[in-house]
């Protein structure tokens, strides 16, 4: 797990900078941030969650692997796909590495 730490301008009452802030962290392959006041904590709850589309691309890409079992890398959607992937899709259901 990559945790995040908030900066000192991501002080409660900046929620527009912490929201932002969180986007980066999460393109960045954080998947938690600490927070340093309570009233951060639903703007970083938001941010880190995992949506309906994000779900149902993990579960795309798990099925697809287990199709394949034997591939290192397949083409989902028109994508290119690989192990780092099925990782990622692993970790946003909840699966493990197994």
């Amino acid at each position: 797990m990559s945790i995040d730490i908030a900066n000192e301008s991501g002080v409660a009452v900046d929620e527009v900078g912490l929201a932002a802030e969180c986007a980066a962290a999460r393109r960045s392959g954080f998947n938690a941030k600490m927070a340093i006041h309570p009233a951060q904590i639903p703007v970083i709850n938001q941010a880190f969650a995992v949506d309906k589309e994000e779900l149902a691309w993990a579960r795309t890409i798990v099925e697809a692997f287990a199709a394949n079992p034997e591939a290192g890398t397949i083409a989902v959607n028109g994508k290119m796909v690989d192990k780092p992937h099925l990782t990622l899709a692993r970790r946003l259901l909840g699966l493990g590495a197994g």
